[in-house]
């Protein structure tokens, strides 16, 4: 019985029109700076994450914020006492990872469903409310809430932006954009450290609000240059709009739409479209002995 199901979901090797060749330039497109451009601008997207996720340890540390969040008055107290509550520190560090992860299991569908250029622009917009809470807050329960939202927009923007990068990118050099990302994201980590140190010693409410506030410029960018930057081509093939694929091919690569390039490239991706809507999952299936591995065919997940 398992055999039988087994073949029925297996694709007949006759119906893949697939052919390999060595020679990568007569499949490709020679790879353009404006190709190196766009892709190393939508990476930028690590800019705001690791920086996000590298000014708070230093903000939590300065005496102001201590003092605004606290009530707590340097020099009155030991310094071992003058310090956020362990609690405190919890809530506001781990907050942003739940936003996260919120972000990141809706972002998964929503780009399927709508775009991938357009939920990385919504996760920009989403963050730069919760930057606007973080920075308007004297108490810790707006900034538990802004960091929450902007967790959401980190969480989709960092689960997007990966895999829009993938798909427009030409396939020489993908790994090596795909690594730009987690290269920002240090960047970005080394950026909250500099203006950390930069604020510290300030006695106004600048010492916190200028590094959460700086945070709200790199998801603008990013919002901004998106609109510039056209749609996945992967995404319109699986819409079924192959024109607008084949438009969207073209300007990426630099070439004409009748290109031999464009074409053995839009097949290709057309193809691997086919092959990944009759691949099947495994699915749990539950039967009177417990549970069971069953195999359904599904769209598979870019």
């Amino acid at each position: 019985m398992s055999d039988q199901k087994q073949e029925e979901h297996n694709v007949p090797q006759e119906s893949l029109h697939i052919k390999g060749t060595t020679d990568l330039e007569r499949i490709e497109a020679p790879i353009t700076t404006k190709a190196y451009l766009m892709c190393c601008f939508a990476s930028f997207a690590g800019i705001f994450y690791g920086y996000d996720s590298g000014y708070i340890s230093g903000v939590m540390g300065m005496d102001y914020f201590i003092h605004r969040f606290t009530g707590k008055v340097k020099g009155t107290m030991p310094d071992d006492k003058f310090v956020l509550a362990s609690s405190t520190k919890s809530l506001i560090t781990s907050i942003l990872s739940a936003g996260t992860f919120f972000g990141s299991i809706i972002a998964g569908d929503l780009s399927d469903w709508i775009g991938r250029r357009p939920v990385i622009i919504s996760g920009c917009f989403i963050f730069m409310i919760g930057c606007i809470c973080q920075t308007a807050s004297t108490a810790v329960p707006l900034l538990a809430v802004g960091r929450v939202i902007a967790g959401v927009g980190v969480g989709f923007v960092s689960t997007v932006v990966v895999l829009y990068m993938s798909e427009i990118s030409p396939r020489k050099v993908r790994g090596a954009i795909v690594s730009g990302y987690q290269f920002c994201i240090t960047i970005g980590l080394l950026l909250a450290s500099c203006v950390d140190y930069g604020t510290q010693d300030r006695t106004d409410s600048g010492s916190y609000r200028i590094p959460i506030a700086i945070q709200f410029l790199w998801a603008l960018i990013l919002a901004l240059g998106l609109f510039l930057l056209p749609e996945s081509p992967r995404y319109f093939v699986k819409k079924g709009k192959i024109q607008k694929a084949t438009n969207v091919l073209a300007r990426l690569r630099g070439q004409p739409e009748d290109s031999k390039y464009i074409q053995d490239e839009l097949a290709e991706i057309i193809a691997n479209h086919e092959y990944e809507l009759s691949k099947p999952i495994l699915q749990f299936k539950k039967n009177n002995l417990g549970y069971r591995f069953a195999d359904v065919p599904t769209v598979n997940w870019y």
